[in-house]
């Protein structure tokens, strides 16, 4: 091995321990040496289709074992995978995502093969005949399948191994590409090497220090970046990852009775689940004794929902984590309940190890304590950059000035900070119009550009508002052309069918013309104090 990569850790544990349990799915579990030979054949399939060291490979699959060998079986084979959202995104997203990416092969089932075909124009229709499709889940391919190229991974074909001998990967090429909301209504591809993947997971060893008889919950769904800790932290010790479906994690009554059924240590997820929890699971404090460490992230916490969290989980450590999909996590706040008591926003912590982490003020100086300015991160950590659009890439990373004596570059994450007296991030917000609910970051003008191409809408504008401690509401203000023919329902299934479901409008206005400021631009304050006024 010239390098260790992501796959190194899944042949280092199967090698150790290939008969403890890797992967639980409802009745079926996968131990180690399962995983790494269903990898194999995985990849073995797709160097057999003609895959080359460094290329790429879409996966359309639900959450399941069968994804997971093939996030390994893709990197065994010297490739980057990219996964789809098979649940919450609609098809139009997912090909989108397929003619952004250029990539030339695809594992699916037939079921989800079907879906894309059916949903899917001519001009996509046409990009699905060019790529191959190796199919996970039946050695035959139906009528209605198209004319794509198909080859099969068979769970018992025997394993050639054909990745040995050919060039071998190094930490900086990409391991994956994570897609996520892009402000030009495009989704932007997050290219993470090896390397920075393993910058992240390396930490998490080092500062959680999980154990091979721990056990973990997969909440997140497998494109969101959260699920980077819960594939590989548990891989890298040998321990054990209970995949949850999304059924289970949207029902905290199933959420929790799964955590204590499966005696799950290790939980990561947003706060907003856990806001769900506390209302509607009746949990007893204490009712989950196994649960020994609850990670948060991808949302701003709230000092009260801290709380109550730690009433019921009276023998859980808690932290909070902040970063980016370009970032991973870059900083990290090991919780207490002195922090659940105050009343301002809980700190983001510190950062990471490996990772460098700045504020920078407005007029470009590092900002001191009690100063705000723009969080900007630095190191092995920070993705690549954005996939085939090296502009975008360079407009998000500045030079550091030779006076701050660091050297490289900044990947600005347009999120607004202020560092209090000890030395801790606090989170102020963003910068631009992206705002992020249960986790998933939403751009606002992608959604306004959907609004903008419905054939009955002569003008919109997206704004988001709060609602006490709940996700921030996505208000869509419209000026229409035929008021007669104009439904709220049809506008949101209309925007249901080009976006995932966390983009839908919560809170629809129609106007005969927006507000406008002194620079003759729309006053955005003033439409969100009018979604206000209707709550």
């Amino acid at each position: 091995m010239s390098d260790y990569l992501l796959q190194h850790y899944l042949i280092r544990t199967a090698e150790h321990c290939p008969d403890q349990p890797a992967l639980h799915f409802g009745e079926e579990e996968l131990s180690y040496g399962g995983l790494h030979r269903r990898s194999i054949q995985i990849s073995d399939a797709l160097i057999t289709a003609g895959m080359e060291p460094g290329g790429t490979a879409a996966i359309c699959l639900g959450k399941s074992p069968q994804a997971v060998a093939a996030m390994f079986g893709v990197l065994i084979a010297g490739g980057a995978y990219i996964p789809l959202d098979t649940t919450y995104s609609p098809v139009h997203r997912m090909l989108s995502i397929l003619e952004q990416s250029g990539t030339r092969y695809l594992i699916t089932e037939i079921a989800h093969l079907l879906q894309l075909l059916e949903g899917a124009d001519p001009e996509q229709s046409a990009r699905l005949e060019q790529v191959h499709v190796l199919l996970l889940d039946t050695h035959k391919v139906t009528s209605g399948a198209g004319k794509a190229l198909f080859s099969f991974a068979a769970p018992d074909a025997p394993l050639s191994y054909l990745h040995q001998g050919r060039r071998p990967s190094i930490s900086t090429d990409l391991a994956y590409i994570l897609y996520t909301s892009g402000s030009t209504g495009v989704p932007k591809g997050v290219m993470i090497t090896h390397l920075n993947a393993r910058t992240f997971i390396d930490w998490c060893c080092r500062y959680f220090k999980p154990e091979a008889d721990d056990r973990f919950a997969s909440v997140a769904p497998f494109h969101f970046d959260l699920s980077v800790f819960d594939i590989f932290v548990p891989v890298a010790v040998g321990a054990t990852l209970v995949i949850l479906t999304p059924e289970t994690v949207q029902n905290p009554t199933l959420f929790t009775a799964v955590i204590a059924r499966e005696r799950i240590n290790w939980v990561y997820t947003v706060p907003s689940l856990w806001t769900a929890v506390v209302r509607y699971a009746r949990l007893p404090g204490g009712g989950l004794p196994s649960l020994r460490s609850v990670l948060l992230a991808g949302e701003v916490l709230q000092p009260k929902l801290l709380l109550r969290m730690m009433e019921l989980l009276p023998q859980a450590d808690f932290y909070n984590l902040y970063g980016l999909i370009e970032t991973n996590v870059c900083t990290c706040y090991p919780l207490t309940r002195q922090d659940a008591s105050q009343d301002g926003p809980v700190p983001i912590g510190y950062a990471c190890g490996n990772t460098g982490v700045v504020v920078v003020t407005a007029d470009g100086r590092l900002a001191g304590a009690g100063e705000e300015g723009e969080i900007c991160v630095r190191g092995s950590i920070v993705m690549q950059g954005y996939y085939r659009n090296p502009q975008l890439t360079e407009q998000c990373f500045r030079s550091i000035p030779p006076e701050w004596g660091m050297g490289g570059k900044l990947y600005c994450t347009g999120d607004i900070a202020t560092v209090n007296e000890d030395g801790a991030l606090v989170l102020v917000g963003r910068r631009d119009a992206m705002i992020k609910r249960s986790g998933c970051r939403i751009e606002l003008p992608e959604i306004e550009r959907v609004l903008h191409n419905l054939e009955n809408i002569a003008d919109a504008v997206v704004v988001d508002i709060q609602d006490g401690d709940s996700p921030p509401l996505i208000c869509a203000a419209v000026v229409v052309h035929d008021a007669a023919s104009f439904t709220v329902l049809g506008l949101k299934l209309a925007v249901g069918s080009l976006l995932p479901q966390y983009m839908i409008p919560d809170l629809v206005h129609v106007f005969e013309g927006f507000p406008a400021g002194g620079s003759g631009k729309v006053d955005r304050q003033q439409l969100k104090q009018e979604f206000c006024r209707q709550l």
